[in-house]
C-alpha cells in the first residue's frame, strides 16, 4: 500500500538510494574481562574520567573531581583562587567539590598529595555535561554520516564543545573504580576529532549532532561536554547492576554497566542529563505474548532509574532515540514496532525523560541508517525544551483516539499537533528499502503502510491511502471495505519494520528536526463509535 503523496516521490533524490545490510562484526565484552576490581593504591593519581580540555558541570551544581591514593593521603585541590583539602578513604578515593562556578573558562586546576606527588587540569570549561550510550547505533560516528566531510570541517567552529570517548576492551563482573581503557580523551571539537575514520571511530554522530544543537540552542555561550560510552551489539541488561536487571527477570553480569559507567558514579561526575540509543540487541520473543523484547519496559525504565540514582542526579534529563530499521525476521517485523512503544512506555512513569523517532530515516536493512543528523536533533530540541525552558514542543504527534466518517474512513486524533498543524510529505523510507512489493511477498509487513481492519470473517486488513482532515490537525485512513465487512475495527499507521510515514508535523518544516506521527496499530474503542460504525460502511 502506499499513501496519497507517493506521486512526488520521483521528485526526491539520496545518494545513498539502496544501502545493503552492513555486517559489522562487535567485539564480545566477554572477552574482555578483568577479574577484579581495579585500584590504583600504589600512587596518587586523577579520576582516568577527567583530563585536560574537559567540561565540569556548571552552577548551580557543585562539580566534584576525584582521584586515588594510598588511605589516608591528604590532596589539596587548588581552583580559582581557593584550596579544597581531602582525605583518601580506605577505598583509595579522594575526592573535592568545587565551588559552583558559572558557563565559561578556560581554568586550571592543581592537585598536591602529602606523598609529594601533583597533577594538574588545564583548559578546563565550565558548561553541561552529557553521557551518551548505548549499542552501535550510539557508537557510530560522524565519520560513516551522509556528508561525513561537510560535517567534520563545520566541527572547526565548535571548540566550545569537549569530547570523550570511553575505550572499548574492558568488560568486568565488578564494579571498576576507573576506566581501564579510553578511546578518546578529553579534547575540543574539530574536524579529525569529530570526523575520525569509518563509521565505528569516533566520535558518536548522534551524541555529536545532539550535543551541537543545544550549544547552537543556547547561543554558542554555554560550553558542551559530551562523554560518549557505548558498545555495538549488547542489550540493555548488560548496562546496569545484577540486583537492577534482576529485578526485571534478567539475570546479568552487568560487565559493561561495572567498567563503563560506574567509574563515572566514583565522584560521581556532574552531569545534565543523558542520551540512549540502544535495544536491537535485545529484540525478540513471540509477538502474540506481553512484555517481549527481554520484558524492555522494565529494563529501560530500571536502567534509567539505576543512572540517575548511581550519577546522584534525580530529576536529570534522560532521552532514547526510537529504534530505526532493518530486516528482523516474519516475528520481528511485528516485535519491532512493539519494541519502539516500550521505549516510549518509560515516559509514564519518569519525569524529563523524552524520545527521539529515527523510525522515519532508516536505510533498508542496513540497521546503521548514515542519518543521525535527526535524531540528534530531535534529541537537542527535547532537551531545549525540558532542561531549559525553550518553547519547543519536542513530542511527535501521537495516536490519541479514531471515529469512522464514512464508508471504510477513519478519522484519527492525535497528541501533540501545533498550531500549525499536519503536512504531508513523500516517506524517506520507501527510497532505502528497496522493492518493497517483494519484500512483504517474502516477509509481510518489512514495508509498513497504513492499514484498515474490519469485521468480516477474516477480520481482514486492507491497504489504506492516508490524507489529511479539512483542518489539516487530523488524519484520515481510507480502505474499499471486503466483502461481508461493516465495520472497521482497528487501525495502524507504519506498524512494521520499515514504516512507511507520510504525516509530520508542519513546523520545523526542512528541519532536520521536524516531527513524524509515530506508528501505531490500535483497536477502536466503544468511546470511539466502533459499536455505531455499521450504517457507515457500504458492502
Amino acid at each position: 500500500m502506499r499513501a496519497m503523496v507517493m506521486s512526488r516521490l520521483a521528485c526526491l533524490a539520496l545518494a545513498a538510494a539502496a544501502l545493503d545490510d552492513v555486517d559489522v562484526q562487535f567485539p564480545d565484552p566477554a572477552d574482555f574481562m578483568v577479574s577484579s576490581s581495579v585500584r590504583a593504591t600504589a600512587s596518587f593519581k586523577l579520576s582516568a574520567t577527567l583530563g585536560d580540555h574537559m567540561v565540569l558541570q556548571r552552577a548551580p551544581a557543585s562539580a566534584v573531581v576525584w582521584g586515588f591514593a594510598p588511605p589516608g593521603t591528604e590532596v589539596k585541590t587548588t581552583f580559582n583562587g581557593a584550596t579544597v583539602t581531602s582525605t583518601a578513604g580506605a577505598d583509595s578515593v579522594w575526592r573535592a567539590g568545587l565551588a559552583p562556578t558559572a558557563a565559561g573558562g578556560p581554568y586550571k586546576i592543581t592537585f598536591s598529595a602529602s606523598t609529594g606527588e601533583t597533577a594538574s587540569l588545564s583548559d578546563v570549561m565550565f558548561g553541561d555535561v552529557y553521557v551518551c550510550g548505548g549499542q552501535s547505533n550510539m557508537q557510530f560516528s560522524v565519520g560513516g554520516n551522509e556528508n561525513a566531510a561537510a560535517y567534520a570541517k563545520e566541527a572547526d567552529r565548535y571548540p566550545g564543545i569537549r569530547l570523550f570517548t570511553v575505550g572499548q576492551k574492558t568488560s568486568s563482573k565488578t564494579p571498576l573504580a576507573d576506566l581501564q581503557t579510553i578511546e578518546q580523551n578529553w579534547t575540543r571539537a574539530s574536524s579529525t576529532s569529530v570526523g575520525g575514520p569509518g563509521g565505528f571511530n569516533y566520535f558518536s554522530a548522534v551524541c555529536w549532532f545532539f550535543g551541537k544543537g543545544i550549544y547552537d540552542g543556547l547561543g554558542g555561550k554555554v560550553p558542551v561536554g559530551l562523554v560518549s560510552s557505548n558498545w555495538g551489539g549488547t542489550r540493555v541488561e548488560q548496562w546496569m547492576s545484577p540486583e537492577t536487571s534482576k529485578s526485571c527477570g534478567h539475570p546479568s553480569t552487568g560487565e559493561l554497566y561495572n567498567a563503563m559507567i560506574v567509574p563515572y558514579t566514583v565522584g560521581p561526575m556532574a552531569v545534565t542529563g543523558f542520551t540512549w540509543y540502544q535495544g536491537e540487541s535485545d529484540l525478540g520473543g513471540n509477538p502474540a505474548l506481553p512484555d517481549q523484547n527481554n520484558n524492555y519496559t522494565c529494563t529501560q525504565t530500571a536502567m534509567i532509574e539505576l543512572w540517575r540514582e548511581k550519577f546522584q542526579a534525580p530529576e536529570s534529563f534522560f532521552a532514547v532515540v526510537l529504534l530505526s530499521t532493518w530486516f528482523p525476521g516474519a516475528s520481528g517485523n511485528l516485535l519491532l514496532p512493539q519494541l519502539r512503544d516500550q521505549q516510549v512506555a518509560s515516559s509514564a512513569s519518569l519525569s524529563n525523560f523524552a524520545y527521539a523517532s529515527n523510525e522515519d530515516y532508516g536505510a533498508g536493512g542496513n540497521i546503521h541508517p548514515p542519518y543521525k543528523q535527526h535524531p540528534g536533533a530531535r534529541l537537542a530540541n527535547a532537551a531545549l525544551a525540558i532542561v531549559y525552558h525553550r518553547a519547543i514542543n519536542w513530542r511527535s504527534p501521537s495516536y490519541a483516539s479514531a471515529k469512522v466518517s464514512g464508508s471504510g474512513k477513519l478519522t484519527v486524533r492525535l497528541n501533540d499537533v501545533t498550531a500549525a498543524g499536519l503536512a504531508l510529505k513523500d516517506p524517506f523510507n520507501a527510497k532505502t528499502a528497496g522493492d518493497c512489493a517483494e519484500l512483504n511477498a517474502k516477509t509481510p509487513r518489512t514495508c509498513a503502510w497504513a492499514e484498515l481492519q474490519f469485521n468480516d470473517s477474516a477480520k481482514s486488513w486492507v491497504n489504506a491511502s492516508v490524507g489529511l482532515g479539512d483542518d489539516k490537525m487530523t488524519m484520515v485512513l481510507s480502505a474499499p471495505p471486503p466483502a461481508g465487512a461493516t465495520a472497521i475495527i482497528a487501525s495502524s499507521y507504519g506498524w512494521g519494520a520499515i514504516p512507511m510515514l507520510t504525516v509530520y508535523r508542519a513546523d520545523m518544516d526542512g528541519e532536520d528536526g521536524q516531527l513524524p506521527v509515530l506508528s501505531w496499530k490500535r483497536a477502536l474503542t466503544a468511546e470511539d463509535g466502533a459499536a455505531g460504525t455499521e450504517a457507515l460502511l457500504v458492502v
